[in-house]
């Protein structure tokens, strides 16, 4: 039995009429009629009365009705279940990340994914903060956000993109230059430069010298890590980047902190709505581009 068959026999009962069936379903009339009576012949059923000039169901074809209607409603509820599954091959996808990640890690990652998705749109925007990213994804302006987590945080709405460490960046001229690991107990004097509030870095610093017994003492707040990097270069003040950001021309010393203050960068949805088939598709996309790289 085939959907062909079902499809001509239906038709045929809503119209009564071989030829305004044929003409419903955009083929000959011979080929309706040849149609059903080879599901007639499969049944060894006669399915319509054709004695009279609009033909009309015997009583085993109105049974059989019964059971192709609701072959037929499962047919199109299974195309739109699956419908969810096709990934369109254009569209656009809002993703948000912190200045480091765009500077760092998102160029190649852009190159790859729209040499491989040429009519998908990346709309990348900029925060200065994981906060404000959760924050977007949350109230629905992002898809996705880059994000800085605790290494133990997990939620099935986020995906490690890697785990890194920060290093203290200072300059080569400074007395802890050339230390194999350096204790934030050994800063309580030095002058900082920091990210601005609500940034990872930021809070992480200011923890780790709470917890060493002090405040630190903030030369500058900035997001643009070349200003960072300069001032520490020049001896102004140290500060604390993580090891990817950190390039092996640099000219400043970047030395690991005891014990290692350890972050994971994730991939974030929001944790109130389900993924698209777009952003499915971009979900896995990722996860393939960054498991092989691992």
């Amino acid at each position: 039995m085939e959907l062909r068959q079902l499809e001509c026999f239906c038709a045929v009962s809503s119209l009564e009429n071989f030829t305004k069936a044929a003409q419903l379903l955009h083929i000959s009339q011979p080929s309706v009629t040849k149609t059903v009576r080879s599901l007639e012949s499969e049944l060894n059923l006669e399915l319509f009365d054709r004695r009279q000039k609009h033909v009309c169901l015997t009583e085993a074809g109105q049974v059989f009705l019964i059971h192709a209607k609701k072959i037929m409603q499962d047919v199109q509820a299974a195309h739109v279940s699956m419908e969810r599954f096709r990934v369109p091959k254009s569209g656009a996808i809002k993703l948000g990340v912190p200045p480091m990640i765009e500077s760092y890690l998102f160029p190649n990652f852009f190159v790859k994914f729209t040499a491989a998705n040429p009519e998908i749109f990346l709309e990348l925007q900029e925060f200065g903060d994981s906060n404000a990213i959760r924050e977007k994804l949350d109230g629905g302006e992002l898809d996705f956000g880059i994000i800085f987590l605790n290494p133990e945080e997990h939620s099935e709405k986020f995906f490690t993109l890697l785990e890194d460490e920060f290093y203290l960046c200072l300059p080569t001229t400074h007395r802890l230059a050339g230390e194999k690991q350096i204790s934030f107990d050994e800063l309580r004097e030095e002058k900082f430069i920091l990210q601005p509030g609500g940034t990872f870095q930021n809070f992480v610093t200011i923890e780790r010298a709470a917890e060493a017994g002090f405040s630190p003492k903030v030369l500058l707040t900035t997001s643009q890590f070349k200003t960072i990097k300069d001032l520490v270069a020049n001896g102004a003040a140290i500060s604390l980047l993580p090891k990817f950001a950190i390039e092996k021309s640099a000219k400043f010393e970047a030395v690991p902190i005891n014990p290692p203050i350890k972050f994971a960068v994730s991939l974030a949805g929001s944790k109130f709505r389900e993924l698209s088939p777009l952003c499915l598709h971009f979900f896995k996309f990722v996860k393939a581009l960054f498991h092989d790289a691992t």
